[in-house]
């Protein structure tokens, strides 16, 4: 019998091994690094706005961290509302579907993939409909990681962030909800929101908009 108990005992052993290999470099949602929000970028002679830089971290269920993940962004559920992506996306050469509305980046020997997304949105005031938080996806070599709200200072897609694109953000800060405004990702427009579009409309590197935004 005692032969049978430790004979199960490494069989046990060796399962939970197996399963831990199995889990290595597995992007785990549990320990990525994913945020809440991601802030689209206006451009400043075909350069896209430094302050919509934004980085994922993937690990995997030990902590590691994992390089070379394919991480994509899917912005569809946003762009079918009020969301613009740029057709062109300088920072995503070949990583990019118009089409499909996803961006990707792949991660480096830290596990850290860096987005820098051009686009808008089409606020126009009054605060009409628009997406509300957490509208884009996250993977990870096809592995979801979580979802992120998609902040647009550049409110109405055009003439870069600007004071018409203030106008447009008060309407959403005094009425409904809407993650294009929700600059921090933290599910409320505030004034912590407003100084953030600040630093767009003042930082210079967003003055002009998509010259074609994706259909």
């Amino acid at each position: 019998m005692t032969g049978l108990v430790r004979k199960a005992t490494l069989l046990t052993a060796c399962g939970c091994l197996m399963a831990g290999a199995a889990m290595a470099g597995v992007p785990d949602p549990l320990n990525s690094l994913i945020g809440t929000v991601i802030n689209l970028g206006g451009n400043t002679g075909g350069v896209v706005d430094v302050r919509a830089e934004k980085t994922v971290t993937i690990r995997d269920a030990f902590n590691n961290p994992i390089s070379n993940s394919t991480v994509v962004i899917t912005f569809t559920n946003c762009t079918n509302q009020d969301i613009r992506l740029c057709n062109n996306q300088p920072n995503h050469p070949g990583l990019f579907n118009c089409a499909q509305k996803t961006v990707t980046a792949v991660t480096n020997a830290s596990g850290v993939a860096t987005f820098r997304v051009a686009g808008g949105a089409t606020n126009n005031g009054g605060n009409p409909p628009g997406a509300l938080a957490g509208c884009a996806t996250v993977q990870a070599d096809g592995v979801p990681m979580g979802n992120l709200t998609v902040g647009a200072p550049d409110e109405n897609n055009a003439g870069g962030v600007s004071v018409g694109d203030l106008g447009a953000f008060g309407g959403d800060r005094f009425g409904s909800y809407r993650g294009r405004s929700d600059f921090n990702g933290d599910g409320a427009v505030t004034v912590g929101d407003l100084g953030i579009f600040g630093q767009f409309r003042n930082g210079g590197g967003s003055a002009s908009s998509c010259a074609v935004a994706c259909p």
